[in-house]
C-alpha cells in the first residue's frame, strides 16, 4: 500500500493569467468562462460570445493546454454523448486581494485590544510589521527609490514619487494614493497602519540602513506619505 503524499498544493500564483502569457482572445474567453462558476460547455461559450462552437472549442482547448482551464466529463442524460465541461482554474485576483485584506483586518482585531487598535504607536503592531519584512527578506529599500516604489505599487498603494527625488537635504516623500485596506468606505485601523510602518522600518534596515522610512497615515489631500531620508544626512 502506497503512502499518501504529504506535499502541499501548488502555489496559486502559478495560476495567475499574467504567468500564462495568454493572447487577448484567450483572455476574453477566459473572462466569459469565469461567469460560469461550475463550468460551461463549448456551445455555451459560443452562444455567449457569438462565435461558432468549433472556434470556441479551439480557444478552450488552448486554455486547457495553458493550464488556465480544466475539462471534466459530465454524465449524459439519456442516450446522448457525455458533455465536456470547461472550468476555470485561474483565481480572480481582485477577490483574492479583498478576501485576504478582510482576513488581515479580522486577525488584527483579534490580536489587539480596543486601545491598541486605535494606537498608531503600538509596538506590538510594529513588531508584526518587522517580522513580516524579515520573512520577505528581499531588501526592498536601496539607495534609489525604485525598489520601494515597486513594492508599494505591487501591494496596491498607487505610489507617486517626485521626479527630482531627493532634496539637497537628502529627503523626499512617496505619496500613497490608494490603500488595499480601504474597502466599501471602511478605513484601516491605526494598528494596521502601524504594521506597515514596522514593515517599512525593517525593510530599510535589511537593505543596509541607507534610507530611513517613516509612514505618515492620512497626511492630507486624500493620501498617506512615506517620509524618506538618506542615512548620510541624518544626525
Amino acid at each position: 500500500m502506497s503512502t499518501p503524499s504529504t506535499h502541499s498544493p501548488r502555489s496559486s500564483t502559478e495560476l495567475f493569467p499574467d504567468t500564462m502569457k495568454l493572447s487577448p482572445k484567450q483572455s476574453e474567453v477566459l473572462s466569459v468562462l469565469q461567469d460560469f462558476p461550475q463550468g460551461a460547455r463549448a456551445v455555451d461559450i459560443a452562444e455567449e460570445m457569438g462565435m461558432h462552437v468549433n472556434t470556441a472549442r479551439g480557444h478552450l482547448d488552448e486554455l486547457v493546454h495553458a493550464g488556465a482551464v480544466r475539462v471534466i466529463t459530465a454524465p449524459a442524460h439519456g442516450r446522448g454523448r457525455p458533455s465536456l465541461i470547461f472550468q476555470v482554474r485561474v483565481p480572480d485576483n481582485r477577490s483574492v486581494a479583498e478576501e485576504y485584506v478582510t482576513l488581515i483586518s479580522v486577525l488584527a482585531k483579534m490580536l489587539a485590544d480596543k486601545d491598541q487598535l486605535d494606537d498608531y504607536a503600538s509596538e506590538q503592531a510594529r513588531e508584526i510589521g518587522r517580522t513580516w519584512a524579515k520573512s520577505a527578506s528581499s531588501g526592498h529599500s536601496a539607495e534609489a527609490l525604485a525598489p520601494l516604489y515597486r513594492t508599494m505599487r505591487d501591494m496596491g498603494f498607487d505610489p507617486v514619487t517626485s521626479i527630482d527625488q531627493f532634496t539637497k537635504e537628502g529627503r523626499t516623500d512617496v505619496e500613497l494614493h490608494a490603500c488595499p485596506f480601504v474597502t466599501a468606505g471602511v478605513e484601516p485601523s491605526p494598528f494596521v497602519c502601524a504594521i506597515h510602518d514596522g514593515y517599512l522600518e525593517q525593510s530599510a534596515a535589511d537593505a543596509g540602513g541607507r534610507l530611513s522610512l517613516k509612514l505618515i497615515p492620512k497626511s492630507g489631500n486624500g493620501v498617506c506619505r512615506i517620509n524618506v531620508e538618506k542615512a548620510s544626512y541624518m544626525g
